[in-house]
């Protein structure tokens, strides 16, 4: 009973993105038809002459993601490649899992370094850039007390 409700949840996870991102891509088809035709109205163009798009190239829509969320992605997947490995790999006869777990472990932790030297790399760029910057002024006690009484001075209220 066990093994039909892991190849279940196994052909539901090839089966269901695929559904999504089509249902996705045609929205965002005619989300872009609409505009292109609304344009082709705001720009004076009569309406009958508007073409249909091309067609998408058939894959995933794109879309630029920040590199903050690009990492947040690559250690979700791999966080629950590695929550779905361990859950097999509890099954008896699915105990090959436990060796992709650790594969995955590995891959885990690699990144998770290289996340942490990238960041090491960034902050010590920076710092020596705020140490080759120049220091500001100081202002003169006169100069404060002018900027600290100026509120109070000022008669156009």
């Amino acid at each position: 009973m066990s093994v039909i409700v892991v190849l279940a949840l196994i052909w539901a996870a090839v089966l269901i993105p695929p559904v999504v991102r089509t249902r996705a891509e045609r929205r965002a088809e005619f989300i872009d038809s609409f505009r292109e035709q609304m344009g082709a109205l705001d720009s004076g163009r009569a309406a009958a002459q508007v073409t249909a798009s091309p067609k998408r190239s058939v894959g995933r829509p794109k879309r630029k993601l920040s590199p903050q969320q690009r990492r947040r992605d690559i250690l979700g997947g791999l966080l629950g490649a590695m929550m779905g490995s361990l859950v097999l790999g509890a099954i008896p006869s699915l105990r090959m899992v436990w060796v992709l777990h650790l594969f995955l472990l590995n891959l885990f932790i690699a990144y998770c370094s290289l996340l942490a030297h990238q960041r090491r790399h960034v902050r010590a760029s920076v710092m020596a850039a705020e140490a080759a910057r120049p220091a500001p002024a100081r202002a003169t006690p006169v100069e404060r007390a002018k900027r600290r009484l100026a509120p109070a001075l000022d008669v156009t209220r």
